[in-house]
């Protein structure tokens, strides 16, 4: 899991969020390889 990596190199765990959106909000068609292969990522949002 990415958290666990970012909380490893030093980051505290309160300083991060985050949630698995899964197949709930994909931002591409699940029914083809190309589809599937954009839904799979992680998305960072930087808050000051």
């Amino acid at each position: 899991m990415i958290a666990k990596n970012i909380i490893k190199n030093g980051i505290s765990k309160d300083r991060i969020e985050w949630k698995g959106l899964g197949e709930d909000q994909p931002i591409a068609n699940n029914g083809n390889e190309e589809g599937r292969s954009k839904n799979r990522r992680v998305e960072f949002e930087v808050i000051k």
